[in-house]
């Protein structure tokens, strides 16, 4: 089943994928940007005084800022729990794009936190008003390591979370009325799309065997008549991480540098070194699982300063994310970008049905330590989960929606069957996906309607030893994985929304 409106404009409703065949005609495109702050309240301060990074109650220092008498933290997400905000160093953002053909309109809204499960996307998708005419909403998490916990799983203990439930109504309110704003922003708008390398001195690392990085730019730039830019789209996959697990101060971290430099320009201490092409830049996390990143050793070339970055903080943060937006600011200034005619949107959405085998997620989930909604089975896998998929086609660029993080060899190929993993057996999920997408431009947005975790190739999968490649330690991905057939489920899913079959 596909989640659409039918002609009564209802978002929950679910109609066949026979309906959502694209329109005969787009007569007009139009977009509309907006951004609205969706910075907790850091209300208590705390003094780290063993210097490690979390809080511990019987050692280190705090002051009751609200009077309450209580200590009232903002738990960072990402990395180890009990790490609390000592601080803002800058605003996390709720950005939407409002899409128009003349026919369908859908909206993307991005948010600078680590997750969004899908029953909270749900639960927005419900209270979006009738009179918006909204076809379709896709809410994506940039996959923040240094903003508030919004999925639990970074709170005081193991099983006590770190959501605020007044934050995420906050975060929620937020969200509609980013749309509502960009809904009332709409203007005629031309659409340019371009695929764009990155500056091979501000690499991406692949922490786990095989090397497989997706790693070129993707992107939409929306024009006025007068050439004058509305907003741009920009898809690349990395861990919005790299202020790293010391970090104490609510950021945007890379998302944050890369929206500024190309919308404002890229500064630094105050000091224009580039300027910006204007409009809002909406940050839309890629293919990340594996994982993609940029570790606290790994070498990153700051182009305006002329040194090497190795250090993991804000300065890190900074180049990486001017690195990027120097190359999208550089592309649109060549031409690289290629004008497409006025472009027909199509969606199509479907609901997946996702076992949990991995006990401690299932176990969190049951608990409610994870705001979601699990059903129980008699049968194996006991314990599941339904997700979503989506992919997009507006004229010659698609948008694929991938509710966690895909190991990009699912992408783009490059599957293997290591010694020492759990199964004997040829790559699953072929062909890879890549392939398989229609447009010129293909953006793949992780983290879309949900944040279901790490998505494996089956192939490579290994829960025990002997570990893959011969590692001494236990690997990372399958900790926070539902389970060896999440990755085979996501793929055939998606393979089936691109086709369009039923």
């Amino acid at each position: 089943m596909s989640i659409l409106r039918p002609p009564i404009r209802s978002l929950i409703l679910f109609t066949c994928l026979s309906a959502l065949s694209l329109p005969a005609m787009a007569t007009s495109l139009r977009v509309g940007f907006a951004q609205v702050p969706i910075t907790p309240d850091v209300h208590d301060q705390w003094t780290d005084v063993n210097d490690d990074a979390q809080f511990d109650p019987d050692v280190d220092e705090w002051v009751d800022g609200n009077n309450n008498g209580h200590f009232d933290p903002v738990w960072i997400a990402g990395f180890q729990k009990q790490r609390p905000a000592q601080g803002v160093k800058d605003e996390l953002m709720a950005v939407a794009v409002v899409i128009e053909d003349g026919d369908r309109r859908m909206a993307i809204v991005a948010t600078d936190t680590i997750g969004l499960m899908r029953k909270f996307v749900l639960d927005v998708r419900q209270s979006v008003p009738e009179e918006w005419q909204l076809d379709y909403l896709m809410l994506h998490a940039t996959h923040n390591h240094e903003g508030p916990d919004t999925q639990g799983l970074w709170g005081p203990g193991l099983f006590t979370s770190g959501v605020d439930p007044q934050y995420m109504q906050a975060l929620k309110r937020n969200i509609l009325s980013a749309v509502e704003v960009a809904i009332a922003n709409l203007e005629p708008a031309q659409m340019s799309i371009a695929r764009i390398a990155t500056d091979p001195l501000a690499p991406i690392v692949d922490k786990r065997k095989p090397t497989v990085i997706d790693e070129d730019i993707r992107a939409l730039l929306f024009r006025r008549s007068d050439n004058s830019v509305i907003g741009t789209l920009v898809n690349f996959g990395i861990h919005v991480e790299l202020a790293w697990d010391r970090n104490l101060l609510l950021t945007a971290d890379i998302a944050g540098y890369l929206r500024q430099g190309i919308s404002e320009g890229i500064y630094y201490d105050g000091e224009l070194r580039k300027p910006g092409l204007g409009g809002t830049t909406l940050w839309l996390t890629g293919n990340i699982g594996g994982l993609m990143t940029s570790g606290p050793s790994d070498p990153v070339y700051d182009a305006f300063l002329k040194k090497n970055i190795t250090k993991a903080g804000h300065e890190k943060a900074r180049a990486f994310g001017y690195s990027l937006a120097n190359s999208v600011i550089e592309a649109a200034e060549r031409g690289d970008f290629s004008k497409t005619m006025t472009p027909q949107l199509a969606i199509r959405a479907d609901e997946i049905e996702l076992g949990i085998s991995n006990f401690m997620l299932a176990l969190g989930t049951l608990t409610g330590l994870v705001d979601s909604d699990p059903t129980l089975h008699w049968t194996p896998p006991f314990v599941r989960y339904r997700s979503e998929v989506v992919f997009i086609q507006l004229g010659n660029a698609t948008i694929t929606g991938i509710p966690g993080e895909l190991y990009p060899e699912i992408a783009v190929g490059g599957i293997e069957n290591p010694v020492g993993a759990d199964y004997l057996l040829p790559p699953q999920e072929v062909p890879h996906l890549r392939s398989q997408l229609p447009g010129k431009v293909n953006l793949m947005i992780n983290l879309a309607n949900d944040a279901i975790g790490y998505i494996i190739p089956k192939s490579e999968w290994d829960n025990k030893a002997p570990w893959v490649y011969g590692d001494e330690e236990e690997t990372y991905g399958e900790i926070v994985s539902l389970g060896p057939e999440t990755g085979p489920a996501i793929h055939q899913a998606v393979t089936k929304i691109v086709k369009g079959d039923p």
